[in-house]
């Protein structure tokens, strides 16, 4: 419950409107999460962010859509480590998650028993202009890149 609320505070606090406040949020909720978990949780991100101004609806789409790659690691891959990777060009953020786990077949993942959750990720990059590709290998993991044009609804 703890949790929830620290999230609801950090959503509507328009001092986090940067980008730089997002990725300190997303590390953060990242090591808390999968620690419980028991998942190992590696960075490769920039030690900081440009102070960019994000509006709190696409900061709060992105962290939804993170929180559900992060969800489906512990819940389905079997995965014993996370890589979160982030950069960012003149024109795009990219935030980038890859597990070491079981991987899946794509095909399948609207089959029964997947849910929505990979549907819900590519609807909320869209619904922020940039997009969610997922890269499963079966018996390596998987891949999911989020991609955000800046300058656009941008993050």
């Amino acid at each position: 419950l703890t949790r929830s609320m620290d999230e609801i505070v950090w959503a509507i606090n328009p001092q986090h409107d940067t980008l730089d406040s997002l990725m300190a949020y997303l590390e953060s909720y990242a090591q808390d999460f999968l620690g419980t978990a028991r998942v190992r949780c590696r960075f490769d991100v920039p030690l900081q962010f440009p102070v960019l101004p994000r509006t709190a609806e696409a900061r709060h789409n992105l962290f939804l859509a993170f929180k559900e790659a992060l969800h489906n690691v512990v819940k389905h891959s079997q995965a014993t480590e996370v890589r979160i990777s982030a950069g960012l060009t003149a024109t795009e953020f990219t935030l980038m998650l890859e597990d070491n786990g079981c991987g899946f077949l794509l095909a399948e993942a609207g089959r029964k028993g997947f849910g929505n959750g990979l549907a819900n990720m590519r609807r909320r990059l869209a619904k922020i202009g940039g997009q969610c590709e997922i890269e499963p290998v079966p018996g390596k993991g998987t891949r999911v890149t989020f991609i955000v044009k800046l300058g656009a609804a941008s993050i």
